[in-house]
C-alpha cells in the first residue's frame, strides 16, 4: 500500500524548515518549534490539518503586524529556494496559509506577498478568503495578474477565482454571476503557457455547471481561432459534452444521434469478483452517405453503501466515421483497489453513451 501523503511531514522536514528560517528569525528556538508542530495529536492529523498546524505554528514566530511579517514571509520563501528546496511541492502549501492567518486585514501587503509566494508555490487557496472579503479589489488585482510576466501568477488569476475549485471554499456569488471572471479568461485563453490555458479550461468548466449559456457564449466566441484554443475550449466544455448538451454538441460538430446506429452491445459476464475485470463489446454504424463525428463513452453504475447506484462516465473513443462505415469496439473495465473510490457488493451496471445520449443499460453482480 502506498505511503500516505501526510507522512512527508517528518521531523527531518520540520527541522530543515526551522534551520533554514533561523537565518532570518534569530530568536527562533528550533527545538520548541519542532515540538509545537509535532506534539499533541499530530499523529492523528490528516494532510490538510498538518498543513494548517505548520502554518499556525510558523505564524506565531512572526510579527502580528503584517506590514512587518509580509516582507519576512517573502524573504523566508526566498531562503527556502536558495537552499535548493523544491517548494513547488505540496508540502510547502502551508506558506500561503500563513498569509491568510496573519494578513487578512492587510490587503495591499497580502497581495504583494501572494504575488511573490505564488511564483514558487500556488496561492490558489489563500486568495479566496480575500476575494470573499474584498471582492472588487481582489478581482481587479487578479485582472492585473492575468498580464503578469510569471506564468504561475497568471495561472493564479484564473485558478484562484474558479467558482468550484476542488478542496477549497466555494465562491457562491460567482456561481450566479461570473462577470468579473470573464475578462481574466479573455486575457488568458491564448496564453503561451499550457499550464495557464488548462486553468482557463477548468474555470470555463466550472462556469458551465452553473451558467451554461455564458459558457456556451464564450466557447462560441473562442472556438475556431486555432487548434490550441480549440482544444482548451473543448476541455472546458467537457461537462456539457458529457451531458449531451445539444448546442455544445453542435458547436464541436458531433453527428445527430438519429444518423448513428449501434447494436450487439453485450457484457462478457453477468457476475465478477472484486479484483477482476468485465469486458463488453458493441457495433456502431454511420447510416448516412456523409461522414459523421462520434463521441463514444460508457457509464458504470456503481453500488453505494446505502444500496443506491451512482454513475461514473468513462471515454471510449472519439472519431470520424466515413459514410456507411461500421465499426466494432471492445472495452475492458477493471474493478481494482484505488484510493479515490470504495466499492460495495451488489448489482452494478454499464451503459453505452453515443454523442451524449445514453443507451441500453446492462446489469451485473460484483462480489467483494
Amino acid at each position: 500500500m502506498a505511503e500516505p501523503l501526510k507522512n512527508v511531514f517528518t521531523r527531518e522536514f520540520v527541522e530543515l524548515l526551522s534551520s533554514t528560517w533561523k537565518k532570518l528569525l534569530p530568536n527562533l528556538n528550533e527545538e520548541q518549534y519542532a515540538g509545537r508542530v509535532l506534539g499533541g495529536n499530530w499523529a492523528a492529523l490528516e494532510l490538510k490539518q498538518r498543513l494548517s498546524r505548520l502554518a499556525k505554528v510558523t505564524a506565531q514566530e512572526l510579527p502580528s503586524d503584517f506590514d512587518k511579517s509580509g516582507p519576512l514571509i517573502r524573504k523566508l520563501t526566498t531562503c527556502l529556494v536558495e537552499a535548493n528546496l523544491n517548494i513547488s511541492r505540496f508540502e510547502y502549501m502551508f506558506i500561503p496559509e500563513i498569509i491568510v492567518e496573519l494578513g487578512l486585514d492587510s490587503f495591499k501587503e497580502s497581495m504583494k506577498t501572494i504575488e511573490h509566494v505564488t511564483s514558487y508555490t500556488t496561492c490558489e487557496f489563500a486568495i479566496r478568503p480575500f476575494i470573499l472579503k474584498y471582492e472588487a479589489e481582489s478581482m481587479q488585482q487578479m485582472l492585473l495578474w492575468s498580464s503578469h510576466s510569471n506564468q504561475n501568477v497568471r495561472r493564479l488569476s484564473s485558478e484562484g477565482c474558479r467558482s468550484r475549485l476542488p478542496w477549497s471554499m466555494a465562491l457562491p456569488r460567482f456561481k450566479k454571476d461570473a462577470t468579473l471572471i470573464v475578462p481574466i479568461l479573455e486575457n488568458l485563453i491564448a496564453d503561451d503557457s499550457l499550464f495557464v490555458r488548462k486553468s482557463v479550461a477548468n474555470n470555463l468548466n466550472d462556469i458551465s455547471k452553473d451558467l451554461p449559456d455564458l459558457a456556451l457564449k464564450l466557447a462560441n466566441k473562442w472556438h475556431g481561432a486555432n487548434n490550441s484554443i480549440n482544444r482548451i475550449v473543448k476541455h472546458g466544455m467537457r461537462t456539457l459534452l458529457k451531458a449531451g448538451h445539444p448546442s455544445t454538441m453542435l458547436l464541436f460538430g458531433y453527428a445527430d444521434i438519429k444518423t448513428i446506429q449501434f447494436s450487439s452491445f453485450n457484457l462478457n459476464q453477468t457476475e465478477i469478483n472484486f479484483g477482476e475485470s468485465i469486458s463488453f463489446h458493441f457495433t456502431i454504424e454511420n447510416k448516412t452517405s456523409r461522414s459523421a463525428i462520434v463521441r463514444l463513452e460508457y457509464v458504470v453504475y456503481l453500488m453505494k453503501n446505502n444500496g443506491r447506484q451512482t454513475k461514473k462516465v468513462f471515454k471510449v473513443s472519439e472519431r470520424e466515421l466515413k459514410r456507411k462505415e461500421k465499426l466494432q469496439f471492445s472495452k475492458t473495465h477493471a474493478f481494482k483497489p484505488i484510493t479515490t473510490r470504495k466499492y460495495y457488493s451488489g448489482e452494478h451496471g454499464i451503459a453505452l453513451i453515443v454523442n451524449g445520449i445514453e443507451f441500453e443499460k446492462h446489469s451485473f453482480l460484483l462480489n467483494m
